[in-house]
């Protein structure tokens, strides 16, 4: 009995045994594979403007099918679907384009190249041509001027965009609605414009006195023409007349100082020359206006004679008296030149003597009349500021000085030696004459130190 359920026990075993390897031998049915493909559409943009823009570009492919999407140029940019599975859209941008030349760049989607393509920036429109009207800026306000042609001045025109060479028109007339009438406008073309913001014209021909001028200014590129500027005004003088008195002045033998009074209109301008070289005018060498002219006459060591001056264009006549007396003097040297005239003294000695220097008269009468008084006034600096003065009948005057003073050196030191002399005569006539002036020539003193 034992024995019996045994075999059945293994008889069951080897009966699932079998059952088991037959379900296992019997074979799984496979699902077959399946091949993608993919259709990329052409983009909703391919071909974009300067400034750039977005597009899109379509895949088409089984819903099992993977597919990327990169961009192989460095403007355009894919911003959405940079992968996929099955159907799907690609979107991307492409950036503004700021070269002068066209670009193409590319997409590949899904395995395919996509080509887009994209227009060079164009410059910015030329800035139109615009010229201001200039502004009027001498003379204005009615202003008088002296010149019968003037220099007209304008404030340059403002130019926008490039307007090439710039020139100006300017008119002038005696109305203010500038007739084109070439007797009474007077124009200009073509004036050049002028550095530092301003553009002159100086009229080419005389202007009537005493007349209210009108002028204006318009600049042109010759393509563009400006507004005329403001209109301005000047006045021009009334013409010059003068008025000079006295025209005839007497002199004394001495020489003197005059004055002659100059009338006029205040804006009249006027010169005062002297055409005698003994007549020297000391002020109203120029005027405007009234004014006065004042002269002075050297003194005279001969007969009469007569000078002229020429004020505000009229002339002026001088007369000085003559004289019975011819004034000179002469500077001599003793200890080196004996009597001989010289124009040097010189201060020198080898030993502690004095340098004596003489001027001696040179002066005669040309009448009856005689000569009754010298007056000598002889200055000089050495060592200090000295001023010897003598008066009297002797027609010497003799001063001494010592070599070695302060100042003094060994190739001497050279001053000027100042000498004034007047001579009377018995008619009571007196004639003063100076060194360095007229016919008197310069004197010097030269200081040694003393043994040279």
């Amino acid at each position: 009995m034992m024995l019996l359920s045994r075999r059945f026990i293994i008889l069951a075993g080897w009966l699932f045994a079998a059952l088991t390897v037959c379900a296992c031998a019997k074979s799984t049915p496979t699902t077959p594979s399946t091949t993608c493909s993919f259709t990329v559409g052409q983009p909703s943009v391919s071909a974009f403007p300067p400034e750039g823009g977005t597009g899109t570009a379509s895949v088409t492919a089984a819903n099992t099918c993977s597919w990327t999407a990169t961009s192989g140029s460095s403007f355009i940019t894919i911003t959405q679907g940079a992968s996929g599975t099955g159907n799907g859209t690609v979107q991307f941008t492409v950036a503004s384009n700021a070269s002068t030349t066209d670009r193409t760049g590319t997409l590949t989607i899904a395995g395919s190249t996509v080509n887009i393509t994209q227009r060079a920036a164009t410059g910015a429109p030329p800035v139109p041509v615009t010229l201001s009207a200039p502004t009027a800026n001498a003379p204005v306000g009615g202003q008088t001027i002296t010149s019968a042609r003037p220099t007209l001045v304008v404030n340059n025109s403002t130019a926008t965009g490039n307007a090439g060479t710039v020139t100006y028109h300017f008119e002038v007339s005696d109305v203010n609605t500038f007739p084109n009438d070439a007797v009474r406008t007077f124009t200009a073309d073509g004036v050049a414009q002028g550095t530092g913001g301003t553009t002159s014209w100086v009229l080419t021909r005389d202007l009537g006195p005493n007349v209210l001028w009108y002028w204006r200014a318009r600049a042109t590129n010759g393509t563009v023409t400006s507004d005329f500027s403001n209109v301005e005004t000047f006045r021009t003088a009334s013409a010059c007349t003068f008025t000079v008195s006295p025209t005839s002045v007497s002199a004394a033998v001495g020489g003197g100082t005059s004055t002659v009074t100059v009338t006029t209109d205040a804006a009249c301008t006027w010169t005062a020359v002297s055409q005698s070289s003994f007549i020297t005018v000391t002020s109203g060498a120029t005027g405007t206006g009234n004014g006065s002219v004042t002269f002075t006459v050297a003194a005279t060591t001969s007969g009469a004679r007569t000078g002229t001056l020429t004020i505000a264009g009229q002339t002026v006549t001088v007369t000085q008296q003559g004289s019975n007396l011819v004034a000179g003097f002469r500077l001599m040297d003793p200890g080196r030149l004996g009597s001989a005239t010289t124009t040097e003294c010189q201060i020198r000695s080898l030993t502690s003597v004095p340098t004596q220097c003489i001027l001696e008269s040179t002066s005669f009468p040309l009448g009856t009349n005689t000569i009754i008084g010298y007056s000598w006034v002889v200055s000089y600096t050495y060592p200090s500021d000295k001023t010897l003065i003598q008066s009297g009948t002797n027609p010497q005057f003799s001063f001494t000085e010592m070599c070695g003073q302060t100042g003094s050196n060994d190739s001497g030191f050279q001053l000027e030696l100042k000498v004034q002399l007047t001579v009377t005569d018995s008619e009571g006539n007196a004639v003063t004459v100076r060194s360095n002036a007229g016919s008197q020539a310069l004197l010097t003193l030269r200081a040694y130190v003393c043994g040279i």
